[in-house]
This record gives C-alpha cells, structure tokens and sequence, in this order.
C-alpha cells in the first residue's frame, strides 16, 4: 500500500512539474501528455530512490539524474528540444525547492511534526508532504497553465534566426 501511495504523490508531482515548467516558459501541453509524462515520471522517482536508500546513497545528487530524467521527458513526450526540457526541468525543480524550504520543514517544524514519522505513517502521510512541499510548483502551475502568465515566451523565441 505505501507503494501504491508513493508513486500516486510523485505522480501529482510530477503532473504540476511537467505543467508549471512549461507553461512559464510559454509552452502549454495538453492534460493527457502531462499525465503521460508524469505517469513514467513517477515510475522513475520511485526506481531512483529506491537505489539511492538500498546502496544508502545520500539523496542530495538524485535530484541531477531526476532532472535530467525529466528533460528527457519533455523532450519526446511533449516533442520539444533538449534545452526546452532541461530549463522547464530546472524551473519545476526551483519551485519545488522554494516549497520545500519555504513550507514543508517550517510548517513541520511548527506542528512539531517528525518528517520520518509522517511519511512512514499509515495513509496519506507521502501524500501530504508532497502537498505541502508542492504548494509553490501548484501556485506556479495555476500562473503558468491557468492565468496563461509566462516568464519567457519561448514560443516567440523559435523564428529568431541569428
């Protein structure tokens, strides 16, 4: 069951990764392609960190694999270049990193609240972490994906010819 629960929050995940990357860059992918993509997105966190807790690698440098990983994504899945997905993995991953830092430990640390203890918790404690640490890459998914408000057009950036 923590199987099931773990890869459904990177799925959610790696939903508003995929959809918050690109849509600040201008780049609006349909629903099913960001399901796509976060659906094998989530297979490969899993498989990653898994690795990393089995040869007790620290986690800190699984986030450059994932990166890369996502790129790879964008790039066949959503049929953009390599350097599309690499900036819209970069992106995704700032904001989820801002989350982390800004939200998830303060408010843990608020409720005193051990990070072990909730996501090793019966149900749903993954998936609120996730939740938590998600909340600036979802407000970034709601500018980017909703309100059509992008960082840099990359749109217009592809018939500049120098």
């Amino acid at each position: 069951m923590h199987t099931i629960e773990c890869l459904t929050a990177y799925f959610i995940e790696g939903f508003f990764m995929a959809g918050a990357g690109l849509s600040l860059l201008g780049i609006k992918l349909k629903i099913k392609k960001l399901m796509h993509i976060a659906f094998i997105y989530s297979f490969f966190v899993f498989i990653v960190r898994k690795i990393y807790i089995t040869f007790k690698i620290h986690l800190g440098t699984h986030a450059f694999i994932l990166m890369f990983i996502l790129g790879m994504l964008i790039k066949l899945i959503a049929k953009q270049n390599f350097l599309t997905g690499i900036i819209a993995s970069l992106t995704s991953f700032l904001l989820l990193l801002w989350g982390e830092g800004v939200f998830l430990f303060p408010i843990l640390n608020f409720f005193k609240i051990d990070i072990a203890i909730l996501l090793n918790s019966k149900l749903g404690g993954t998936i609120l972490a996730i939740l938590i640490s998600d909340i600036v890459l979802i407000t970034g998914f709601f500018i980017g994906y909703i309100l059509n408000i992008t960082l840099i057009d990359f749109n217009s950036l592809k018939n500049i010819k120098l």
